[in-house]
């Protein structure tokens, strides 16, 4: 009954509800345990590729405006990018190494980005990062011998909304091409910052109504764009569900196209394995992506 008395702060949310629904790590108690176990596995792909992993390459002044760029070792090969999470305050790089495992035995290159983390500064100034870090790796290509025609984008949950960032970029205004990323795989993204701004979260990103629009991919759908695939763990929370379906529905509307990989299974962390395992549906859609 005392909950019936509390004011709804979002879609009929009370502040308790609405901050439970974005509190991941609330929901998976084994968060820190799994940290630790990307971090050791991350530094055993580093050691493995040997003089094709390329850390710490800097694309801004700032310490964090840096990438990890990982080599398949031929010529002319494709290029992932991939985005960590973190509520855009939180995670690095060097923990995500193990990520490039599958795609450079299967003669894919992949970098992992960092970017700078909120609240020493804004969203804005993150969504920079990421398409300064994509320019710069365009720029770069004939330098490490991958293909800057062929480049792709992923991430988790922050780095899905920041996958999606990346797609919507004018990148004909920053003097690049238009189709500079050829597509992109969003895995438990957040395209609505709305919540994000009335929830706990905000005491660290700081996002008041005008920065939270103006970095909503819901609200800032393109005329055109690459091919789209978004999927979310099969138990993660009904607002990161319906995150998903509203912004799918609202990017088909405009006359874009969109695929949603259906996983059933799998909580927020999941996420990646599931993206890695070279035999799953995720793996394979963004292979797809690449080849088209």
């Amino acid at each position: 009954m005392q909950e019936l008395k509390q004011a709804y702060v979002y879609r009929r949310m009370t502040q308790p509800v609405l901050d439970a629904q974005y509190n991941i790590r609330a929901q998976i108690p084994d968060f820190a345990e799994l940290g630790e176990s990307w971090k050791v596995r991350s530094g055993a792909v580093r050691a493995a590729l040997g003089d094709n992993a390329h850390i710490d390459l800097a694309y801004g002044d700032a310490p964090l405006q840096k990438l990890d760029l990982f080599l398949c070792g031929q010529a002319g090969r494709p290029l992932v990018v991939f985005i960590h999470g973190g509520y855009w305050r939180a995670q690095d790089k060097s923990e995500f190494s193990y990520v490039a495992e599958p795609f450079v035995a299967d003669g894919i290159n992949l970098a992992v980005i960092n970017y700078r983390l909120a609240p020493h500064v804004t969203m804005d100034d993150i969504v920079d990062d990421v398409r300064d870090a994509l320019a710069w790796l365009y720029r770069h290509a004939a330098n490490y011998g991958f293909d800057a025609n062929r480049i792709v984008v992923t991430g988790s949950s922050a780095g899905g909304h920041l996958t999606v960032m990346s797609i919507i970029t004018d990148w004909a205004a920053r003097g690049l091409p238009r189709d500079l990323v050829k597509g992109g795989l969003s895995l438990s993204g957040l395209y609505d910052l709305e919540p994000m701004r009335l929830c706990y979260l905000n005491k660290e990103i700081g996002l008041d109504a005008a920065t939270a629009a103006r970095n909503s991919p819901m609200l800032s759908i393109p005329a055109s764009a690459p091919m789209l695939l978004l999927s979310v763990g099969g138990i993660e929370s009904g607002e990161f569900q319906r995150q998903e379906r509203d912004f799918a529905d609202a990017w088909r509307k405009a006359g874009l196209r969109c695929e949603i990989i259906r996983q059933p299974e799998g909580h927020h962390f999941d996420m990646i394995e599931y993206l890695i395992d070279r035999n799953g549906a995720l793996y394979s859609g963004l292979k797809q992506l690449i080849n088209n």
